[in-house]
């Protein structure tokens, strides 16, 4: 969180696809690799629990990323190089077709579309789409696991869960921003994308810091709100099978600020940040796999799952 000229958008046509090989996920996240621009219409139901955990471990340097490689931040170039190279292979082998923004020499952004298969079906015209986010890098001294590997597993795990649907009335993109710590380059830049490709915006979700739970709440602290998004996500929580409480801040040091400045409605997902449940680590050393409570994380996981399937199957 912070202190707390490429293709347009949206013609399927014009996306430039980074050819990145399919890879074969682990035994246990139950699902081979595939291609193509749209991934199939059923897929093998996941273990988010476990794609989670590997997600934060493979981020935060408490596995390695690549042979002989364990992060320490995902600040240094050669180190978000290695996160997004890692990110690609693993959203490719989950069926995605990747795409990335180069806004500036040392700042990109990683992306994929999952098409709205009403629109395609009935030939009504161009799709709403949904925008759901979270930045991968981390501060200098850092590795990042809450701030924000936990973001960046959880935007995985719902790409994941909402690509299962057979029909889908609102395409997704899902994003994996760069340089949020360093003034929400990142968003900004993609926020001006969408904006000058004239991309039809019905909302943009974005999650900074999912795993602290101290008090076992599960509470979840929702940021400037768009109207409709407290309704939405109150919907989904009362959906699920234990209760969350949703807290409204007014907390605006995130991503989900560059998409609200140009006129987009957005909605900031975080732990309780503003209510004094949140990491003692953020932008430290301490911020590490081990301090993650991923129950937590993974109930949150289930909030969002549950929220963005009724706005991708057609819901306001």
């Amino acid at each position: 969180m912070l202190g707390r000229t490429e293709t347009r958008l949206p013609n399927k046509n014009s996306f430039r696809r980074v050819r990145i090989p399919a890879v074969i996920l682990a035994a246990a996240l139950g699902a081979a690799a595939c291609s193509g621009a749209r991934p199939p219409a059923q897929k093998p139901a996941l273990d988010i629990g476990t794609l989670e955990r590997e997600i934060v471990a493979k981020l935060s340097g408490a596995e390695e990323i690549r042979p002989g490689l364990k992060l320490v931040n995902r600040f240094t170039p050669e180190n978000k190089q290695a996160a997004r190279d890692w990110l690609a292979r693993l959203w490719t082998g989950l069926g995605f077709q990747v795409q990335k923004q180069d806004y500036s020499a040392e700042g990109q952004n990683l992306y994929a579309v999952l098409p709205a298969t009403v629109a395609q079906e009935t030939g009504s015209g161009a799709a709403e789409y949904l925008i759901v986010g979270a930045h991968y890098d981390s501060a200098r001294n850092t590795p990042g696991a809450n701030d924000n590997a936990t973001g960046t597993a959880l935007v995985t795990a719902v790409a994941a869960e909402l690509a299962r649907l057979p029909r889908r009335a609102r395409a997704v993109i899902f994003i994996l921003f760069d340089e949020e710590e360093r003034g929400l380059r990142g968003s900004r830049a993609f926020a001006q994308k969408i904006k000058d490709d004239g991309l039809k915006v019905h909302s943009v979700h974005t999650v900074d810091q999912m795993g602290w739970d101290k008090d076992g709440d599960r509470a979840v602290e929702l940021e400037l709100p768009y109207d409709g998004a407290l309704a939405l996500y109150e919907a989904a929580a009362k959906s699920l099978a234990a209760p969350m409480p949703l807290l409204v801040t007014k907390e605006a040091g995130s991503d989900h600020s560059a998409f609200r400045r140009l006129g987009f409605p957005a909605v900031g997902l975080t732990e309780e940040y503003r209510n004094k449940d949140t990491t003692p680590f953020i932008h430290k050393p301490g911020d590490t796999f081990e301090t993650i409570d991923f129950a937590f994380l993974r109930s949150t996981t289930g909030l969002a799952v549950a929220a963005l399937k009724a706005l991708v199957t057609g819901g306001r």
